[in-house]
């Protein structure tokens, strides 16, 4: 069962409402729990919803990773019960995107992007993060390899990994902020680290 989300509408400047970001993480026994980033919608009257978007990267260590950027995504409905972990505010003015006219565009129902479409200031800086490319080292006899020394140990890049980087790099752009100011122990890095890896 996921765990209960709390609507944080802290204000850290006089104009700005922000929204809370979560790291889903989807448990998994066998395997390292798949991350991704969820922004949940709020009604009028700033009641958090069930649904959002979710932005992640999707593959596999083998193959590497394609960056995604998942509309109206409906927490509840997801199977796989991710539990949901806040690590940081993110200001309204960040997650919408101006027509040439200076009018909000609307979303579109369950919309997917992952390519060209930059949907606010949050996706372009998430989009600054390159998703991994393959971090295992494919098993190959003939690759020339001196026998009997073990394989050059590389740094796995996968899902948990991007959401640090794109972490750390929202914080440096000033576009994630703490859910509370002044506690230098509850930072979205500090937090992110402390999250269940399966």
């Amino acid at each position: 069962m996921a765990a209960p989300l709390l609507l944080h509408t802290l204000r850290h400047d006089t104009n700005a409402m922000h929204r809370t970001l979560y790291v889903l993480v989807y448990p998994s026994r066998l395997f390292a729990a798949h991350w991704s980033f969820w922004l949940p919608h709020t009604d009028d009257s700033n009641q958090q919803l069930n649904t959002g978007d979710r932005i992640h990267v999707t593959g596999d260590r083998l193959n590497g990773f394609q960056y995604e950027y998942i509309r109206n995504y409906d927490v509840c409905e997801d199977d796989r019960n991710p539990n949901a972990f806040p690590i940081g505010l993110v200001s309204e003015t960040h997650l919408t995107q101006a027509n040439k006219d200076q009018t909000a565009i609307s979303s579109d129902e369950g919309q997917r992007d992952s390519e060209n479409i930059v949907m606010n200031q949050f996706d372009e800086a998430c989009r600054e993060v390159p998703a991994p490319g393959p971090s295992l080292n494919k098993v190959n006899r003939d690759a020339g390899g001196v026998a009997g020394l073990p394989s050059k140990r590389t740094e796995v890049r996968d899902c948990q990994w991007w959401v640090k980087e794109a972490t750390s790099h929202l914080v440096q752009r000033g576009i994630l902020l703490p859910l509370n100011e002044g506690h230098e122990e509850e930072t979205p890095i500090l937090r992110v680290d402390s999250l269940p890896r399966h």
